[in-house]
C-alpha cells in the first residue's frame, strides 16, 4: 500500500477515470545543500510560496448538473465533478559530500512530507465524497432555479467546511514538519 501510495504521489500526472474525475499532478522544486544548514535555507528560499511550508497541496472541485423539469417538478438529470488536486515538494539530490546522517534525516522528512501532503490529498477526495453524497440525497422541487440553487449551495458549504478541516489538520499536524 506504501508503495503504491509513493507511486501515485510521484506520478506527475494521474486521470482516475470514473464518473467523477480526479486529476492528481506533483510538482518539485530543487533545493540543494551539503549540510543541514544549507538545505534548510535553500529549502526556504527556493520554495514557490510565501509561507514557511515546505510542501503544499492545492485543490479545487468543480461540479456541473443537468436538471429535468416535468409537470410536476425539478430533479437533477445528472451531476458531475472534478476534482483537481497539486503537491508541490522540494527535490533533492545529495552532492557527494553529504554526509550520511543529513541522508537519513532527509529521507525520514521527505516520507514525513509525503505522509502529510497526501492527508491534504485525502481530504480533498472525502470533500467530493461528501459532494456526491449530499447531492444525491437532494429532492426533487418545484422549480429548476431552486434545485439549482440547492445544489451550488450544498456543494459550496461542503467545500468551505473541508477547507476548515484542512486547516485544523495543518495546526494538529504542525504542517508535516520534521526538518
Amino acid at each position: 500500500m506504501t508503495k503504491f501510495l509513493l507511486a501515485l504521489l510521484l506520478t506527475p500526472n494521474v486521470v482516475v477515470a470514473a464518473d467523477d474525475s480526479i486529476v492528481l499532478r506533483t510538482n518539485y522544486y530543487a533545493v540543494s545543500g551539503a549540510t543541514f544548514r544549507e538545505l534548510r535555507a535553500d529549502i526556504a528560499q527556493k520554495r514557490p510560496w510565501k509561507t514557511d511550508n515546505d510542501g503544499y497541496t492545492a485543490w479545487k472541485i468543480d461540479w456541473s448538473f443537468t436538471t429535468a423539469s416535468s409537470d410536476s417538478d425539478c430533479h437533477l438529470q445528472s451531476f458531475q465533478t472534478k476534482t483537481a488536486i497539486t503537491i508541490t515538494l522540494p527535490r533533492w539530490v545529495p552532492p557527494p559530500e553529504a554526509d550520511a546522517e543529513l541522508r537519513e534525516k532527509w529521507t525520514g522528512y521527505f516520507q514525513a512530507l509525503l505522509a502529510h501532503e497526501d492527508g491534504h490529498k485525502r481530504i480533498a477526495l472525502a470533500a467530493a465524497n461528501e459532494i456526491r453524497k449530499k447531492v444525491n440525497d437532494i429532492g426533487s422541487t418545484i422549480r429548476c432555479a431552486e434545485l439549482e440553487a440547492a445544489v451550488n449551495r450544498a456543494v459550496n458549504q461542503i467545500i468551505n467546511d473541508f477547507k476548515q478541516r484542512e486547516k485544523a489538520y495543518d495546526t494538529r499536524t504542525n504542517h508535516g514538519r520534521m526538518l
